[in-house]
């Protein structure tokens, strides 16, 4: 790979990240985060955070599965 190539390949890879990781700023209850990282024994308030979405992301799924109950057939042959 040349060097101009390179660089271009280096400047794509930073776009990449910034737009993958995007940082925000929001104000949060600090004894709530503190309760959270006692809790959940998380060091960070970034760590804690992300656990919080993924929670938040799983049971938003989970009511989602949840309104299907019964409007849907499975075939049990698929669980064998």
């Amino acid at each position: 790979m040349n060097v101009r190539k390179g660089i271009v390949f280096c400047c794509f890879c930073v776009y990449l990240l910034k737009i993958m990781c995007m940082r925000t700023n929001v104000d949060i209850n600090d004894e709530l985060i503190a309760k959270a990282q006692k809790l959940g024994n998380i060091k960070t308030k970034k760590a804690v955070i992300e656990e919080a979405l993924r929670l938040y992301v799983t049971i938003e799924n989970q009511k989602k599965l949840a309104e299907l109950w019964g409007k849907v057939e499975l075939d049990d042959k698929a669980f064998e």
